[in-house]
């Protein structure tokens, strides 16, 4: 173990139910992929309700922004005691996708010390360029929370390829960094061995499946989720949608089987009918949920599956309400709500 790893020097990852200090949103512009041109403004205000439902969930909201017009934006669009709790800040970006971008939070349990890893980022593989605003963000964000930086800009590492317990598991989509699009030249017990030591963790849970749309190469956050007290929520296909979604099924079986050995409760998540728009299928997920302070941030896809989903999200946090938000129009940009925020630890 390398002296001076946030793992030898006693930092974790939190399990993102533990509480928070703040979460980021990195805004969206015309100029990026995602919400290229006129499909920026219809999409703003899934933004605005995004924002005032992690506010109202107990947390306070940092948006990073472009310029003084998106603040403007925002300032008019929402209630003045939803301002109270959000700070704007210059940190442009060329994509929304924050969990992507945004540095990992680690917490040390002695003393309560954070330490923000930077990872390289390269738009997924290199797929949308420019990507260099978004692989500057992270160690401005850092700067400007007052944290001191762990710098592994020469590990290409997605927020969403990330899915920590908090007690030492570390669940991977090994489809998004075992790859040469990301590290090159590393293996898979290299890549481990790394995330560990980076991470905090005693164990890689490598995982790989496929959501219809996704075009992260597998993220985790796509498919499979831990929640406390041991348990495990997995987009599990029924009978109707195994040849369809068959790496999900496979997933699911791998999955169901570690949830039994280890002793975990196993939480299968339906499967909405796809969503269609433009030609393309989109990437509709119940797993890409967020855990706020007090609530759970959902989607829902206008689907009847809907309420076993929110159901069954419910189960797995007690402690905590379901607020859904339509997302239909939101995964044009081949994300949800997971994908839009990163934590910042308390």
């Amino acid at each position: 173990m390398a002296t001076n790893s946030p793992l030898a020097r006693g930092f974790r990852m939190p399990a993102e139910w533990e509480p928070h200090a703040a979460t980021w949103l990195s805004w969206p512009n015309e100029r990026g992929a995602t919400f290229p041109g006129e499909r920026l403004a219809p999409i703003l205000p899934h933004f605005h309700s995004l924002a005032t439902a992690l506010v109202e969930a107990g947390e306070h909201v940092i948006i990073n922004l472009s310029d003084e017009i998106e603040a403007e934006g925002i300032r008019a669009a929402l209630r003045p005691e939803i301002l109270e709790k959000v700070t704007l800040q210059k940190v442009p970006s060329n994509e929304p996708w924050c969990r992507d971008h945004g540095p990992t939070v680690l917490r040390r349990d002695s003393d309560g010390a954070r330490l923000a890893v930077c990872w390289n980022y390269n738009s997924w593989g290199e797929k949308y360029p420019p990507w260099d605003l978004d692989a500057a963000a992270n160690r401005r964000m850092a700067d400007l929370a007052g944290l001191d930086i762990h710098d592994r800009r020469d590990l290409t590492i997605e927020g969403g390829s990330l899915e920590s317990n908090g007690a030492g598991v570390l669940m991977v989509s090994e489809s998004s960094v075992v790859t040469d699009s990301r590290n090159p030249g590393k293996t898979r017990d290299e890549l481990a061995r790394e995330l560990c030591e980076n991470t905090g963790s005693s164990e890689v849970l490598w995982v790989n499946a496929d959501v219809e749309g996704d075009d992260t190469d597998g993220h985790v956050d796509c498919f499979a989720r831990f929640a406390p007290g041991n348990r495990l929520l997995v987009l599990e296909p029924d009978e109707s949608q195994r040849e369809r979604y068959a790496s999900l099924a496979r997933n699911a079986e791998h999955l169901r089987a570690q949830a039994t050995r280890r002793g975990w409760e196993f939480i299968g998540l339906p499967i909405p009918a796809p969503v269609v728009l433009e030609g393309a299928v989109m990437p509709a997920t119940y797993a890409n949920f967020f855990l706020a302070n007090r609530a759970v941030i959902a989607p829902t896809f206008n689907d009847p599956r809907d309420a076993e989903a929110v159901e069954k999200i419910a189960s797995a946090f007690p402690d905590r309400s379901v607020v859904t938000l339509p997302a239909r129009d939101l995964i044009w940009g081949q994300g949800g709500f997971h994908c839009l925020t990163q934590q910042l630890p308390a």
